[in-house]
């Protein structure tokens, strides 16, 4: 499935404001952790490149993902927390996240 940021933006926008799930959205966009072509076109043009982010390949995840939210509120990281961990379930079909992840968001609540 090909992937457009413009429309994912637009349907997120569209849900965000009809009370629709976001999960159901990318879910839909194809967006799940089966189909990481489609995560890695979105990234593409958005100009991200992992690559360049991560030249060695591996990361620490949970501290680059620290420097990027470190100027955020408490009560923001939780909110954040609360919907990745929502959106995850949806996406993920039930099933729960890795527990290294469930980890990080719990220090964020």
């Amino acid at each position: 499935m090909s992937a457009d940021l413009d429309a994912l933006r637009r349907r997120l926008i569209e849900a965000a404001t009809n009370g629709k799930s976001l999960g159901q959205v990318f879910k839909e966009m194809g967006i799940t952790p089966d189909n990481p072509a489609v995560v890695q076109e979105i990234m593409a043009q958005a100009g991200i490149d992992p690559a360049a982010m991560f030249p060695d390949g591996q990361a620490d995840m949970a501290e680059f993902v620290n420097n990027m939210t470190k100027d955020l509120s408490l009560e923001m990281k939780k909110q954040l927390a609360q919907l990745i961990e929502g959106m995850a379930v949806e996406i993920n079909n039930g099933q729960p996240l890795p527990p290294d992840i469930q980890e990080f968001l719990k220090s964020w609540q």
